[in-house]
Order: C-alpha cells, then sequence, then structure tokens
C-alpha cells in the first residue's frame, strides 16, 4: 500500500465517529427538546379531564336538585307542613323515626320524599336511571346517597365534626342529604344539602 492510500485509510477512520463535542451538543438539544415535549404531551394527555369532572358535577347537582324537590317526610301533607318531631311538636303527623330513613319499597318513579334516596339500589356504577325511569350509562362514573337527622338542638352543623343522628329512633327538624359522585379518575364529589322541616 503506497504512502497516498494510508493517508485516504486514516482520513476515513477519522470521519467515522462523534466527538464528545458533539455528543454533548446532541444531549443538550434532547434534553431541551423534551422539556417542550413533556408538558406537550401532558396536556394532551389530561385534555379530557375537566370535562369528566363536569360530568361528575353534573351527575350530582341533577340528582340533588331532584332530592330537594321532594317532601320533607313520608308524612308531610302534599304542599308542606311542618310535622311533629322530637326537637319540636308542630303537627299532628309524626315525622319518620331515623331508623325507617329508608325507602319504603317504592320504585325509583314513585320516590315522592327525601328519605325515599337513603337506598342501597341508589348506589351504583355505571349505569342511571332518572326520576322518570329512563335508563343512561356513564362509564366509570358511580353515585350514592346517604340521609340523615342532624340533631341541631344539640349541636352546630359543622362539615367538619359531623353529628348526625344515625342509630336509635330520634327525630329532629333538621336532615342533612349527601350525594357523592365519584369519576372515573377516582375523584369524589360531595353534594351537601340540609333541608328543615317546615
Amino acid at each position: 500500500m503506497n504512502n497516498r492510500a494510508r493517508k485516504s485509510v486514516r482520513y476515513l477512520n477519522a470521519e467515522s465517529g462523534f466527538t464528545l463535542i458533539e455528543l454533548v451538543i446532541t444531549i443538550v438539544i434532547m434534553g431541551f427538546i423534551a422539556t417542550i415535549m413533556i408538558p406537550f404531551i401532558q396536556s394532551i394527555t389530561h385534555s379530557p379531564d375537566p370535562m369528566i369532572r363536569q360530568q361528575a358535577i353534573a351527575l350530582g347537582q341533577a340528582l340533588m336538585d331532584e332530592i330537594l324537590a321532594k317532601r320533607w317526610d313520608e308524612n308531610t301533607p302534599l304542599g308542606g307542613g311542618p310535622l311533629n318531631t322530637g326537637e319540636s311538636s308542630r303537627g299532628a303527623a309524626v315525622a319518620t323515626a331515623v331508623a325507617s330513613l329508608i325507602n319504603e319499597g317504592e320504585a325509583r318513579t314513585a320516590y315522592d320524599d327525601i328519605d325515599d334516596y337513603n337506598d342501597p339500589s341508589m348506589d351504583v356504577i355505571d349505569t342511571f336511571s332518572d326520576q322518570a325511569g329512563g335508563a343512561f350509562t356513564m362509564t366509570g362514573f358511580s353515585r350514592s346517597v346517604r340521609v340523615e337527622y342532624i340533631p341541631s338542638n344539640a349541636a352546630t352543623i359543622d362539615a367538619d365534626t359531623p353529628s348526625a343522628v344515625t342509630s336509635g329512633n330520634p327525630t329532629t327538624d333538621t336532615k342533612r342529604i349527601v350525594v357523592t359522585v365519584t369519576s372515573p379518575l377516582g375523584e369524589a364529589f360531595n353534594f351537601v344539602a340540609v333541608e328543615c322541616n317546615i
């Protein structure tokens, strides 16, 4: 091999790799691109989250509105009116005891008072029904309802230390309704209302 051929082989070998500077520059450029692209990709993957939250809120608010449109108690006369409770005696009819704050065996289309919604069949996942009996599906969502008396003559209504009556047979003039909706993201949305015996 002549001298000229050796020089061209050395020249080709020198061209066949990356220098340290080229590698460092490549790493810096890739890191810069990653810092721009990662938030962009995360925003795309989380873009449905606000819509899912809005659906959960709509599901809970619709049920709470439906509940609040019903009578305070099974014994409440049509058009309203106070009942005789353990806290006050203002009417002839007697309010339902705490042990009976449950559905009286009525179908969903016949729910006529707040207590009817304290029903295990209301605790559903994926498939729901409206008050007219129409079924609809919201995959990944679950919903539950709880109705309790609040001993308003003995304790303040405090979300941090709930004092709901859940045992025995007392009746008071105040019921707390809690609707909980869980979204497919695992977020729980609580809707709380207080209804009074008036």
